[in-house]
């Protein structure tokens, strides 16, 4: 693509010392005139080199070469499969994560935000004046797809990133996890392939397990996502029904995909006939706010033709207890309810009127900048953590949003299974590469930052750094 080889071709020129660290480079609207390129393109350009950790973008200020650490770490690489693939992974995660469930562990393990990283003070003050004024309501169940008051409150929401929805297109779910079976059952039958990235979430891999669904992995960049040439192969070689992917932010690797990629993508569903289910649970956690002008924009945001069904939740920028998600299910709305209602009889109403409330007092952009601040430092202090204390040869990842890292060590050192066995023996946990898809990730693990940093948290790094050189 355009932008790969602009962002190739910046990329030599400040290995080169064309440009040297803390040089400004031209702005969007300089390098789209230099280059005759539209400003998309050098948009998607400077976010890949910004990802990588080339450049570093400041508001109002201009794009900047980096100053590069004591030591640079690579970002990891992940292929895909070249043919479609059953599950057979639920057991497996269970057993992991019953073994990290124990008291005591520093977890990097849980990919959801820490209790003191909540607003608590306020969601009781809401869940109070919800019980106050409004308690009969609050004992009842909402029918799907929900509360309409909330679900228009959500519609404004996805406006303001690009995404036109109406409040009725929208479903209330018990978290992202239902908003994504449930779109699956409404688009797929038993044996249909589905196309997913490398690595990716095992939430995903559990719920297309029990679907009975086909997957087929397709080569994903720990920096720009889904690799496009890889899907389109694919699509050549395979009846996909169904793309399930996160293309802002992914977890594990914190991908987010270029501007033009997510075009392209669209562009691809129309062409060969499948739909796009988006992820974007971490869509609002981008670290430099939606004014930054590299700030990416959901999926759904250049869907036209009712090819993307949208899911996302709360669990992840606000709190996880509230279990509230939602799709975007355009034209598939009426399908998604009659799935959600075959396993459920509604959704919860005390809940929804709570987070009701939480909006409408307009704390909530407040608490989201304060926590893209904390997870961006977070993830910078893992980061130099990492650089000094594992292994030479280690590759992580360097997101733009969310808290999760995705780390790649020496194939020579301990595999991703066993380090976790000598881990909790630390007391530390983390979630091994094994869970989240097929071969080749035998050494990778995610962790998240999702808590204050403390000295306890550095030290636990530190530790987990020392045992991987083994």
């Amino acid at each position: 693509m355009l932008y790969q080889t602009l962002a190739n071709d910046l990329a030599t020129q400040i290995q080169q010392g064309l440009y040297r660290p803390g040089d400004r480079l031209p702005s969007v609207r300089q390098l789209a005139r230099q280059r005759a390129i539209s400003v998309s393109t050098a948009v998607s350009a400077y976010q890949q080199l910004e990802m990588t950790g080339l450049v570093v973008a400041r508001e109002k200020s201009g794009i900047f070469v980096a100053v590069p650490s004591a030591r640079q770490l690579g970002a990891p690489v992940a292929s895909g499969s070249s043919q479609p693939t059953e599950l057979q992974m639920s057991d497996t995660i269970a057993r992991i994560f019953a073994q990290n469930r124990q008291k005591g562990r520093v977890h990097f393990d849980l990919a959801v935000p820490d209790p003191a990283l909540q607003p608590a003070t306020q969601l009781k003050a809401a869940v109070n004046r919800v019980l106050r004024h409004h308690f009969n309501d609050s004992l009842t169940l909402f029918p799907s797809p929900g509360d309409l008051e909330l679900r228009r409150l959500i519609a404004q929401r996805m406006a303001d990133s690009g995404c036109q929805v109406q409040p009725q297109e929208i479903v209330i779910t018990n978290g992202c996890q239902e908003a994504l079976l449930i779109s699956l059952q409404a688009l797929t039958s038993p044996g249909d392939v589905v196309a997913v990235e490398t690595p990716c979430y095992y939430g995903f891999l559990q719920a297309l397990e029990s679907l009975g669904l086909t997957v087929i992995s397709i080569a994903t960049d720990a920096v720009t996502g889904m690799d496009m040439a890889s899907l389109e192969q694919a699509l050549q070689d395979w009846p996909i029904r169904v793309c399930l992917c996160s293309p802002r932010f992914s977890n594990p690797s914190g991908a987010c995909m270029p501007e033009t990629a997510k075009k392209a993508l669209v562009s691809l569903a129309q062409r060969h006939d499948f739909y796009v289910i988006e992820d974007d649970i971490f869509g609002e956690l981008c670290h430099s706010g939606p004014t930054h002008p590299f700030s990416p924009k959901s999926l759904r945001a250049y869907d036209r033709s009712g090819r993307v069904i949208y899911c996302s939740a709360f669990s992840k920028n606000l709190s996880p207890g509230l279990r509230l998600g939602w799709v975007a299910a355009g034209e598939h709305r009426l399908r998604a309810m009659e799935r959600q209602r075959a396993s459920t009889t509604g959704t919860a109403s005390l809940p929804q009127l709570q987070l009701l409330d939480y909006l409408k007092t307009g704390h909530f952009d407040k608490h989201l900048a304060k926590v893209r601040r904390q997870y961006a430092a977070n993830l910078q202090r893992a980061l130099a953590v990492i650089a000094r204390a594992f292994p030479l040869g280690t590759q992580a990842t360097r997101p733009q949003g969310g808290f999760v890292l995705w780390i790649s060590l020496p194939s020579s050192g301990p595999d991703a299974m066993a380090l976790l066995e000598m881990a909790q023996a630390h007391n530390i946990c983390f979630v091994p590469g094994q869970v989240f898809g097929f071969q080749g990730l035998d050494h990778c693990l995610r962790l998240s930052v999702a808590q204050p940093w403390t000295d306890t948290l550095e030290t636990a790094l530190e530790t987990l750094g020392r045992l991987a050189q083994v």
